[in-house]
């Protein structure tokens, strides 16, 4: 089956399902593409019922398809995890049980609360056509757009660190990415600016009003939901997830996620405070990869990751934005965040904090992997 179905969301119906009704799952996983002509990773699903009260998950990684010949069977008899009726995802089962007990002791004590609590997390700005609304310096001096143009970052290569800054913007700016998000009115509020009609109706010639997203609204040209967030949280990621403040004020669209943090928490504090080992590993269990190896996370399972949020925690803001602006690998940052964050704060001990960091690895490394 699609290995989509350990960890979808759509599909946890059906993995609340089989937990319930069988009694023993096996899941087989491959480092290797076993059909190399398609990105699509999948798994040999193996389930079994039998008249005990016990429901034991394992799984168990084969180099490729071929390897299924040398497989020993009796690791499919006896599964050895019990299953966690909480947990809605099943790339949970790729970690040891020691630490799948260790996240599920985090979970149950509640000693860290969920990003959640701290922020709200919503979807950018659905355009409808990025290429119509999001457009570089140039398409906004050659029609005359200024009134309009109001700043954006789109894409995650825009974002150089933690903090995404007005200086970062004019960098962009001035290197003709796509900087501008089109804030048009109505038709009849254009008064003077032809060249705002004109490019409407060259728009209008490319047919983009008669895409959904545009085609269902009352003036196809002007875009819903024109808000600028505090914090932004990349949707598909490669090494890691990023969460970064948005000092610039810029617009984003539905590339990048939009957080507004909640009454009396600190935006510098919670920002230095995501970055650690405890909730790069949740980022890997709430959000589910795709081929290539990336990483998406969706607004509600961005709201899943632990946080150990600190207010003292801003003190390494500055420390984390230079160490990403130095492209620095992040287990160079983690080294130094997780003292703070995990042990002085939160009196996480060296073997525990190394088991989170450990979690993490094994888990990004695993889906990175499938992009090589």
């Amino acid at each position: 089956m699609p290995a989509e179905i350990l960890q979808v969301s759509y599909a946890q119906p059906l993995r609340e399902f089989l937990a319930h009704f069988y009694n023993k799952i096996n899941i087989v996983s491959f480092e290797k593409l076993v059909f190399p002509n398609i990105q699509q990773e999948v798994v040999l699903l193996l389930c079994e019922k039998n008249n005990t009260n016990s429901h034991l998950i394992e799984h168990l990684e084969l180099r490729n398809a071929k390897e299924l010949e040398k497989l020993d069977l009796s690791k499919l008899k006896s599964p050895k995890k019990k299953i966690d009726f909480k947990s809605n995802k099943w790339t949970f089962y790729f970690l040891e049980q020691e630490e799948i007990d260790f996240l599920e002791r985090l979970q149950t004590e509640k000693k860290f609360k969920q990003f959640g609590e701290f922020a709200k997390v919503e979807v950018g700005i659905t355009t409808g056509s990025n290429p119509f609304f999001t457009v570089p310096l140039s398409t906004v001096r050659f029609y005359n757009l200024e009134k309009y143009a109001k700043p954006l970052v789109g894409r995650s290569v825009q974002v150089p660190s933690a903090i995404f800054t007005n200086e970062d913007w004019n960098k962009n700016r001035d290197k003709e990415a796509r900087t501008h998000f089109l804030s048009f009115p109505k038709i009849s509020d254009l008064n003077g600016s032809n060249g705002a009609r004109d490019y409407i109706l060259w728009g209008e010639e490319q047919k983009i009003n008669e895409g959904y997203k545009c085609s269902i609204r009352d003036e196809w040209q002007i875009v819903p939901s024109q808000r600028i967030s505090e914090a932004l949280f990349i949707r598909r990621n490669n090494k890691y997830p990023k969460l970064i403040i948005n000092e610039a004020e810029a617009f984003t669209t539905d590339t990048m996620h939009r957080v507004n943090i909640k009454p009396n928490i600190n935006l510098k504090s919670l920002t230095a405070s995501y970055y650690n080992s405890l909730s790069l590993a949740f980022s890997e269990i709430c959000g589910r990869s795709h081929g290539g190896g990336v990483l998406e996370l969706m607004p509600n399972e961005v709201e899943k990751i632990l946080l150990p949020y600190h207010e003292n925690n801003l003190d390494l803001l500055p420390l984390i934005d230079k160490m990403i602006r130095q492209k620095k690998d992040i287990s160079d940052i983690l080294k130094i965040t997780n003292q703070k964050i995990l042990k002085d704060n939160f009196g996480l001990n060296h073997y525990e904090i190394e088991l989170a960091d450990n979690i993490w690895k094994k888990l990004s490394n695993r889906r990175l992997s499938r992009g090589k």
